[in-house]
């Protein structure tokens, strides 16, 4: 027999609500002595149950006590009923009959909750009536689930249903990372193409391809790690290689030259590059290299902060500009349609007058060439374009 735990439940539930004995009477229409009977040992008149239950947002069987095991059976028992259930138009309606079953059950459930969610979008092409209860577990995902995955499902949920003033809120709430980003925007192209929003589908697809390739321009190539006594840079052939084969694409969608918009990204690739060739021992390739660097850094630093830059290759990117990061550290894409978007890749954009002195003083692979009289000439240059504010 299931031992009653309602003294406890209660006593617990009062103090997650940092409420006063007195303030839960008055909340169910009973006595404070009676509240304090109820955590004393005795048990709530029966008629009592739902009420109280109710007003915790838990279940009567969370409320009197029924063992955690006892629930993940059960909930384990739905997930394998509600899966084996066949994905046909029928089968969607009775998964979603069934998950509605067992969330008024245990509406706490963020498993549940997640099933939920996947049902009413997969029968939302038959009826739009649950919308309200979509959003509802939303609301209760966003607030309190820590399962990453569940909240990015929640969150491309909403990418089909919500208005486009509402998705936008939503979206801003969420602090998106740079992954989920790109995810939205790929979500955001299939919720245009489906409803036939032709001019604004290929908007975003533009805008979602510059993102990846911003992605793909962010990635580290630097390997490096804590020995303890100090960091070991590690494979300099593979920075060499990889830092090069960004300058190569970015200069293909500048046909042959670098647009404004990568001028930085492009200047600190360039200079990783240098010092991974003079750690590979290709030490004249290393300072022709560094040389370049400095002069992209100088071009770059003399475009103003927060201005409009071409990204190069306007068939590929629909005409879109980046403003350089400006004093707030915020940087935005402007598509050519007039949208603003916010940028997650900041660092691709903030390049700074002290860049090269840092790397020349701290990157191992410079230890090789540091009583190198070319080094010493570049370290003193770095010096000085150091002295610009950062």
């Amino acid at each position: 027999m299931t031992e009653l735990k309602i003294p406890e439940v209660i006593l617990r539930e009062r103090r997650k609500k940092k409420l006063t004995q007195e303030e839960l009477a008055a909340e169910l229409g009973v006595s404070s002595q009676a509240v304090s009977n109820w955590e004393r040992g005795g048990y709530p008149d029966i008629t009592l149950l739902p009420r109280i239950a109710n007003y915790f947002s838990i279940t009567v069987d969370e409320l009197i006590g029924n063992d955690e095991v006892t629930r993940e059976e059960d909930v384990k028992a739905f997930l394998n009923r509600y899966y084996k259930t066949p994905s046909s138009k029928d089968g969607c309606s009775r998964r979603l009959e069934l998950a509605k079953q067992y969330y008024q059950k245990y509406p706490q459930n963020y498993d549940i909750m997640n099933v939920l969610g996947e049902a009413i979008i997969n029968t939302m092409n038959q009826s739009a009536d649950d919308l309200p209860l979509l959003h509802e577990i939303h609301g209760k995902i966003m607030d309190g689930c820590t399962d990453e995955q569940y909240r990015k499902n929640s969150i491309h949920r909403m990418c089909y249903v919500c208005k486009d003033e509402e998705l936008e809120d939503r979206i801003g709430r969420s602090e998106l990372d740079w992954a989920e980003a790109i995810a939205i925007g790929e979500l955001r192209e299939e919720r245009y193409l489906l409803n036939g929003r032709y001019d604004e589908y290929r908007s975003q697809r533009n805008s979602t391809d510059l993102l990846i390739f911003m992605q793909y321009l962010g990635r580290n190539n630097m390997q490096y790690y804590d020995k303890g006594n100090g960091y070991v840079f590690d494979e300099p052939a593979r920075t060499a290689g990889w830092e090069t084969h960004k300058m190569r694409l970015i200069e293909g969608f500048g046909g042959g030259t670098v647009p404004e918009a990568w001028c930085g990204c492009y200047a600190e690739a360039c200079l990783r590059s240098a010092a991974a060739m003079i750690g590979c021992g290709s030490i004249d390739e290393g300072f022709a290299q560094l040389e370049r660097a400095f002069g992209l850094y100088e071009r770059w630093l003399a475009i103003p902060a927060g201005k409009r830059m071409d990204v190069g290759d306007g068939a590929a990117f629909g005409g879109a500009t980046v403003t350089k990061c400006d004093e707030k550290y915020n940087v935005s894409i402007y598509m050519e349609d007039g949208r603003k978007t916010w940028c997650p890749y900041l660092w691709l954009f903030w390049q700074l007058p002290s860049d090269i002195e840092r790397g020349m003083a701290t990157w191992p692979w410079f230890d090789r060439v540091r009583d190198d009289p070319r080094y010493t000439a570049a370290y003193a240059r770095a010096k000085k374009m150091s002295e610009i504010s950062d």
